[in-house]
């Protein structure tokens, strides 16, 4: 598919999924954030070349607040050691601290939730767990003392961590009953069975920092548009070619030899990564019809499916497992828009000595949107 999209949701929780923007996780360190089961990822970044690397910072920062959700804080500590997790891609600092702190923001706010919740731990989990951290951690060769030392944490941040992941699982199994999955997948067919549309779109770019007056502006132009293409005036594809801002609809390098697409982004499912707004509507046309304006994080679009492909039955017993994830998924969605209504959350501005700069050889970073795209907005 030519248009970006973003990367959707990454597993910090054995079953569970924490939405982020663009961060990937390599596999789990000692603090266990990811399965139980899984060998521990040596410290550092996967691809060092994928991103400025982390300053030697100074002791006196490590204790830094960057941000604070309902009081509690999340340090220059916690930050670095979150990145020393995740395999991240090339953009800018800014953007990659907002995603990482965005993230920690939606992992403590779903460990708060669960501990209201009041959902008991076995301890013979707890300890099998660890047990397993351990196995793991001598199968590559260390072991659990110096990878505490390595990650700055004690058997205590262990613990809490692993309890807040396991809490999570049995919060799963009480609420994904089977009843309550087939439920779910009724009613998600469309993203379980695997059906895809094929989609066209007429994009216009809403500048960062647009008021009001001049947002509906914009959105009157497509309001316009839509008119035409309703009216027989000028056809959808002639529309997008004319008229839409979105740089994936044009097709070849050479200005002069450039091939127009008539807005044609191809063929995506619920599953892709396509942005909830752009993806809900789009699903929830017949072929044909057109949108009124949708709005983006970047803009906005009008819409028009040309074609749609019908996803497998769903064989309840078989798709279980995909069944659960996606429900789980869904879950904490509902968890974090719940709860990010009530929060108290504080973003402090990046620090200016977060990252090192990069060599001078260095290719540059690319910037925190080069050139907005339909379905990739913020």
């Amino acid at each position: 598919m030519r248009v970006s999209i973003r990367s959707g949701l990454i597993m910090l929780l054995a079953a569970g999924v924490i939405p982020t923007a663009s961060l990937r996780a390599q596999a789990p360190v000692a603090k266990g954030k990811g399965a139980a089961s899984a060998p521990p990822a040596t410290k550092g970044p996967v691809a060092p070349a994928a991103r400025p690397d982390l300053p030697p910072p100074a002791l006196a920062s490590l204790n830094q607040v960057l941000a604070t959700v309902n009081g509690e804080k999340i340090t220059r500590t916690d930050l670095i050691d979150f990145l020393t997790r995740y395999q991240v891609p090339p953009l800018s600092p800014d953007q990659i601290y907002r995603d990482a702190i965005e993230t920690m923001i939606n992992t403590r706010l779903v460990g708060m939730f669960l501990a209201r919740q009041r959902v008991a731990v076995p301890p013979e989990k707890l300890n099998e767990a660890l047990a397993q951290l351990e196995r793991d951690l001598k199968a590559d060769g260390r072991d659990l003392q110096t990878a505490l030392i390595e990650s700055n944490q004690t058997m205590d941040d262990v613990r809490r961590e692993y309890t807040d992941r396991l809490r999570w699982v049995e919060y799963l199994r009480l609420k994904g009953t089977d009843a309550e999955l087939k439920k779910f997948a009724a009613s998600h067919k469309d993203l379980i069975g695997g059906t895809q549309v094929r989609v066209s779109h007429v994009f216009l770019n809403v500048p960062t920092g647009a008021t009001p007056a001049e947002k509906e502006k914009i959105r009157q132009k497509l309001v316009a548009i839509k008119k035409d293409i309703v009216g027989n005036k000028i056809s959808f594809a002639a529309a997008a070619d004319k008229y839409s801002e979105d740089p994936a609809n044009t097709k070849g390098e050479d200005p002069a030899k450039a091939e127009k697409l008539g807005g044609d982004i191809g063929y995506f499912g619920l599953n892709s990564g396509i942005v909830d707004e752009f993806a809900n509507a789009a699903f929830a046309l017949k072929p044909g019809v057109v949108t009124d304006p949708i709005e983006t994080g970047h803009g906005y679009h009008l819409i028009q499916v040309t074609d749609r492909k019908e996803g497998e039955p769903i064989d309840f017993e078989q798709k279980k497992p995909l069944i659960l994830q996606i429900y789980a998924a869904e879950l904490q969605k509902q968890i974090l828009t719940a709860e990010r209504k009530t929060a108290q959350i504080d973003i402090k501005p990046m620090p200016a000595d977060l990252f090192a700069p990069p060599p001078q050889d260095a290719a540059p970073l690319a910037p925190v949107n080069p050139t907005p795209k339909a379905d990739t907005p913020k």
